[in-house]
């Protein structure tokens, strides 16, 4: 009865290690598979996507330089419990 109970906790390490690192491995392979097929097919889309993330790489640029605007943030009240 202890074999077969250390069997299925093997099984299920395996099974744990191969969700966890192997299928996302081949899964990140086989969409770069297709990504790159699909723009050998489509050259225009290629060029609009680096242009796209030319476009994000700026707006992350001028986000991080930007302060929060605290004009509009209101005024500061600080309440007091009053016991009855």
């Amino acid at each position: 009865m202890l074999r077969v109970i250390a069997i299925f906790i093997l099984i299920y390490l395996i099974f744990r290690v191969v969700i966890t690192f192997i299928v996302p491995w081949i899964a990140r392979w086989y969409l770069n598979r297709f990504k790159k097929r699909f723009y050998r097919d489509n050259p225009w889309a290629a060029e609009a996507e680096a242009k796209r993330k030319a476009q994000y790489r700026k707006y992350q640029e001028s986000q991080k330089n930007r302060k929060p605007d605290t004009d509009q943030l209101g005024e500061y009240v600080d309440y007091e419990e009053i016991d009855d």
